[in-house]
């Protein structure tokens, strides 16, 4: 990297890592998403989790229907109104009875000294507990693995030639990267929009000229968006890969991450076209900045940007067949829909290793002529401050 450029990536990566309103919009959503995975995390463990005994509690249960094995512990000799009084008198915590006709009501009833509003109170669930401890000791453990379900399935695909088909992991990979560099677009858009309109609307672009080339200034302001991006990105990412791995025992996280198929080439090559994809769009970004004199003028075009992106979602169908229509192949190769194009159809299976390649290299060369589009028009209206006026009719006298 030249040094003009390096100087310009430098000044402006701490400029802008240094407001306190990158860092607010950059952990905002990672803050959400804790706070959310934290309360739902607290409401699963709450209402779902079985409570175990604590060791300072008491609890006695009446047994009338037998469903305990004799030498289970807590079982009392009184009957219910014993056990009743037994809690007001503060001898146990808690009481459960278990009527005769368990077996065909299959409800249990427990006592305890509720202090309050005490609805959501799930004690009872120690009940069910002490049954499934005091069940599993009384059958042998390949019923209890049958009868709890504690066991793994194994899918095993195969495809019409009878070889392995596990379309399900080799679309993991793909389909994350669709994902982040969505991500990407929606979130460095604009930056890259007013990284060059700045400049020009507050009047310092001459300034900047006179000591920094203009191919220097646009390579290393969009060098800088890009560390930036990747900054937010992973702010992002990293904790929803924390939760997922916290979750990894989890049936479908786990069922996910056992699906995942490693293949090195398209692993490779997704990543490559992630970079260029992310290069492209920076630079169509700059361009359009370059062209316009005011933030106001350049935040209207971010919408049509990330339209013309995400387009081919729209389309989704197609790109599941796996012969690709007429427009398929059209929007895998049109620069501004191949990205996108591209990662469905490598995350469907539908497209071959060569067509993949020809559809980088299509995404490379456009990233190249729009940095240097970019570059040109910087150059040529780095100090075009006008603001274009509405003209009115003027009366004839």
């Amino acid at each position: 990297m030249n040094k003009s450029t390096l100087n310009v990536f430098k000044f402006e990566f701490m400029r802008q890592i240094k407001k306190p309103a990158f860092w607010a919009a950059t952990l905002l959503l990672p803050a959400l998403i804790g706070g959310i995975y934290f309360i739902s995390f607290m409401s699963a463990r709450d209402v779902e989790g079985n409570p175990t005994l604590d060791e300072n509690m008491t609890v006695a249960i009446t047994d009338d229907a037998g469903v305990f094995s004799a030498k289970a512990p807590f079982i009392i000799n009184g009957d219910k109104e014993y056990g009743i009084e037994m809690v007001k008198n503060g001898e146990v915590d808690l009481y459960f009875y278990i009527p005769k006709d368990f077996k065909d009501s299959k409800k249990a009833e427990f006592y305890h000294i509720s202090e309050g509003l005490d609805v959501f109170n799930n004690d009872g669930n120690i009940l069910k507990g002490l049954l499934l401890n005091d069940a599993q000791g009384r059958v042998d453990e390949l019923d209890v693995i049958a009868l709890t379900g504690n066991y793994e399935i194994v899918d095993n695909k195969l495809s019409v030639d009878g070889e392995d088909s596990n379309a399900l992991g080799k679309a993991i990979v793909p389909f994350f990267i669709g994902v982040v560099f969505f991500m990407f677009v929606a979130l460095c858009g604009n930056r890259f929009l007013m990284t060059v309109v700045e400049e020009k609307e507050n009047r310092i672009s001459e300034m900047i000229m006179t000591s920094v080339s203009s191919k220097h200034l646009i390579v290393g302001k969009i060098v800088a968006m890009l560390a930036l991006g990747a900054v937010q990105i992973a702010a992002l990412v990293i904790p929803v890969l924390a939760i997922v791995f916290l979750n990894r025992e989890n049936q479908f996280i786990s069922m996910m991450l056992s699906a995942i198929e490693i293949d090195p080439l398209m692993i490779t090559l997704s990543i490559l076209l992630f970079v260029a994809s992310a290069l492209f769009y920076a630079g169509v970004c700059t361009f359009v900045g370059s062209l316009v004199s005011t933030a106001r003028d350049a935040s209207q075009f971010i919408g049509p940007a990330i339209i013309l992106m995400v387009f081919p979602l729209y389309f989704m169908q197609m790109f599941m067949v796996s012969e690709p229509t007429v427009i398929v192949h059209i929007m895998t190769y049109f620069p501004f829909t191949a990205p996108i194009a591209l990662m469905l159809r490598s995350g469907f299976g539908t497209i071959s290793v060569v067509e993949y390649c020809i559809g980088i290299a299509v995404v490379v060369v456009s990233a190249i002529i729009a940095i240097r589009f970019a570059v040109v028009t910087f150059q040529k209206n780095a100090i075009n401050f006008e603001i274009v006026k509405p003209k009115f009719l003027r009366r004839n006298k």
